[in-house]
């Protein structure tokens, strides 16, 4: 057979696909990566009379690929730089495998009739392929011998199963696997623009190029007709169904409406975890601002990307999810694009006293599950009873028609609509009568058994996780990570993702001592780096990677069953500590803390991108390590106090209190000495006749002591709040959400008194 025959293929598929508004691919195979696979792409391409072509790959295929095509050619560090751009085909290098979260970004660029031409390994490679980047993520003291290719010997046999794929073997010229099509109905709905004017302009409709972005539009018809103090619209969908854009679209029409109020320009906030995520939204909102009559307006780039479009009606600003969260009071506007990937404590943080929200999320993509924000953040809101809100559900993709066989195969291979175990009634008596079964899981079962796969991972889809296809890549492949779980009737009811650190070499712990960051061993890494001990990295431990609870079952002990089960696991493999790093947020502190986890360290810089400071916990399982637990603990007591007033000034006070109440021994803080003249005054403060400005002096230095100390005092919820806000954040009275705070000041204050002197002392 000959390359003749694969073109003849390839005609016939475009054909197809064409006439049905789908994509298709094909995977050029061969040994090596030659001039002659590249020139067979290119004829690819042409067969399809493809003209705007995407190429990505590493290195030296983007300066073989520079000689063949004139489209835009990019290394793949640089693919989100192509999020909501559109292509007609694509050229993909995966001769050393892919990252799997590049797939995903550059395949949903394809419109309908497109083709994605993979430049492939030998079938037989895949089963034993171990990329360049498995090399970046693969943890020491462990190596790339170590690693097995699960999660491309999952692909390559999905692929092989899957529709609208051709698989040619360039070497031999021979066909592989033919194109085949399931044949689907008519998918396009017809768009219907409203034919009398409304309060949104026609030309802003007719930048619609599906019913359900007139839907969308028309929902917002009435966004300022509210019965209600607050106003939210909701905006769930897949990938590629032009959310973003009809954001974008939309824009103007809320812009006009609010000038008509305030009568000064309108202060739009466009939050998204990254500025890549917003680019359509601003290519869209240029678009519907000259339709709408708006055609006079500045636009401010940073790093070539469009951050601020700026006029005398509006000013339209991206901030990224940290800067929001200080920034949300200027905003008349909330816009949250893709909110499955911002953290729901800090999405509370953002929205917090806002009128007007806008929040758009994917319900399955690699910008993480929409699923998470729907359980954890809408339902809240939903019980606010000041919030009137509209859901609005998109289903219809802009590229390309439903049904598609290339997103259907991308999905299935990257694992981005899997799905949990049906939970029925039988399952949750068993569940209340503690009838719980734990297990590791056979890593090689795992990817031969899809339905416990997708069971597994689904319950990761469903939780408050941002899930990207490289977390599968990193349990399936990487020699230290394991899965283990718990079931009910056979049925996951929990998820739990660790990785094995430690057991590093003297020479190795000598260069993570000068500077060196090993790869993986984040535990070890960071105890040796901000405590110097030198033994910790020594030992073994576990790092709970992940842990998630199937939705339907919260709340029931589960999480904390698997925790004191993972633990009983450790030591039954003679490991000496478990630990996790996460987002902190007061409920999950508490979950750990609950469990027998002890803090020892907070990052004073929030993530800018989810807005987080991230905790790290560790329990001990022997008495050494126990021993190393209470100096490491004290010793972050004693500096979690000093950051307090700085770096961790806007930490949540319920968070502080909890990192607080968990001290194991006294800190290394001096105990204050006060003279007679410091005490008559501090007297005369408990009197009621001074200010907690003129004793300040005194009472903060005491009650920085008291939480370095082992014993506590009976202070009630409001009084340990004022004293850790004001006295160790130095918080103005105006922060601090007390009331009467003056006069509980100086009931704790009196309290602390006692308990400092013990009794009191004469004057």
């Amino acid at each position: 057979m000959t390359f003749t025959a694969l073109m003849e293929e390839v005609e016939k598929a475009h054909e197809i696909s064409k006439a049905n508004r789908h994509r298709f691919a094909v995977f050029l195979c061969a040994d090596e990566l030659e001039e002659r696979i590249l020139k067979q792409a290119k004829k690819i391409v042409r067969k399809v009379n493809a003209e705007n072509v995407l190429a990505v790959g590493r290195s030296k295929f983007v300066e073989m690929a520079k000689k063949h095509f004139k489209g835009k050619i990019i290394h793949y560090k640089d693919t989100p730089s192509v999020l909501g751009e559109t292509y007609d085909a694509l050229i993909i290098d995966m001769m050393d495998g892919f990252h799997p979260n590049d797939l995903g970004i550059v395949v949903e660029t394809i419109r309908e009739g497109g083709v994605i031409v993979a430049l492939s390994p030998k079938i037989e490679k895949w089963f034993h392929l171990v990329g360049k980047w498995h090399e970046e993520l693969v943890s020491e003291p462990y190596t790339v011998d170590d690693v097995v290719p699960r999660f491309y010997r999952r692909f390559i046999k999905k692929t092989l199963e899957a529709d609208g794929i051709i698989i040619f073997d360039s070497d031999k010229r021979k066909i592989l696997k033919k194109f085949t099509y399931k044949k689907h109905e008519a998918t396009r709905e017809e768009i219907v623009i409203p034919s009398e004017e409304r309060e949104i302009k026609r030309k802003l409709y007719k930048l619609c190029a599906t019913q359900d972005q007139v839907r969308v539009l028309e929902a917002f018809e009435t966004f300022f007709d509210r019965k209600r103090e607050k106003k939210a619209v909701v905006i769930t969908a897949n990938r590629g169904r032009g959310k973003t854009a009809v954001l974008g679209i939309v824009t103007p029409y809320l812009i006009s409406r609010m000038n008509r109020v305030l009568k000064r320009p309108v202060r739009i906030l466009v939050v998204a975890p990254t500025p890549y995520a917003v680019q359509t939204y601003f290519k869209f909102l240029k678009k519907a601002l000259v339709r709408q009559g708006m055609k006079e307006f500045k636009e401010k780039r940073s790093n070539d990307l469009v951050t601020v479009i700026n006029s005398k009606w509006a000013r339209v600003e991206y901030a990224v999810p940290r800067r929001a969260m200080v920034e949300k009071d200027y905003a008349d506007i909330i816009i949250v694009d893709e909110a499955a990937g911002i953290d729901v404590p800090v999405l509370w943080k953002i929205v917090e006293g806002a009128k007007y929200m806008v929040f758009s999320t994917t319900i399955h993509g690699y910008e993480g599950t929409g699923r998470g924000f729907a359980i954890r953040f809408l339902r809240r809101l939903e019980k606010d009873e000041s919030v009137e809100i509209v859901k609005i559900h998109m289903e219809e993709p802009i590229r390309y028609g439903k049904g598609d066989p290339i997103e259907a195969w991308l999905y299935e291979v990257l694992m981005l609509d899997a799905q949990p175990a049906k939970i029925e009634e039988e399952d949750v008596e068993k569940i209340k009568r503690g009838e719980l079964e734990f297990e590791e899981i056979d890593k090689d079962e795992l990817i031969k058994n899809d339905s416990l796969l997708r069971e597994f991972f689904g319950i990761y889809v469903l939780a408050h996780y941002r899930n990207r296809p490289s977390d599968l890549v990193i349990l399936l492949d990487m020699p230290n990570h394991l899965p283990l779980r718990v079931k009910v009737n056979n049925k996951t009811v929990c998820s739990l993702h660790i990785a094995i650190e430690g057991k590093m070499d003297e020479a190795t712990i000598e260069k993570i001592a000068k500077g060196y960051k090993p790869k993986g061993q984040i535990i070890p890494d960071l105890i040796l780096k901000h405590y110097w001990n030198y033994e910790f990295p020594k030992l073994t431990g576990i790092r709970i990677v992940r842990i998630a609870t199937h939705p339907d079952v919260m709340d029931m002990g589960i999480g904390s069953f698997a925790l004191k089960k993972a633990v009983e696991w450790a030591e039954s493999k003679g490991m000496d500590w478990a630990g996790s790093g996460f987002g902190v947020s007061p409920e999950l502190l508490r979950f750990w803390m609950r469990n027998g986890f002890t803090p020892v360290h907070i990052t004073p810089q929030r993530n800018e991108v989810s807005g987080e400071h991230s905790a790290i916990v560790l329990k001990a399982l022997n008495d050494k390590v126990y021993e190393m637990l209470e100096e490491i603990n004290s010793e972050f007591i004693r500096r979690l106090i000093e950051l307090l007033g700085d770096e961790l000034k806007d930490l949540e006070v319920e968070t502080t209190k909890l990192l607080l109440s968990s001290i194991l021994k006294p800190a290394k803080i001096p105990k204050p000495e006060f003279g007679r003249v410091e005490r008559r005054r501090i007297k005369k403060y408990l009197q009621g006749q001074s200010l907690y400005e003129y004793t300040s002096d005194i009472i903060k230095p005491m009650v920085r002591y008291y939480y370095s100390q082992m014993e506590k005092i009976d202070l009630d919820e409001d009084e340990e709040k004022l004293l850790i806000a004001k006295c160790l954040q130095l918080k103005s009275w105006s922060e601090i959400d007390v009331e009467k705070s003056y006069k509980k000041m100086v009931k704790a204050v009196q309290k602390l008194w006692r308990w400092f002197y013990e009794g009191g002392e004469e004057d």
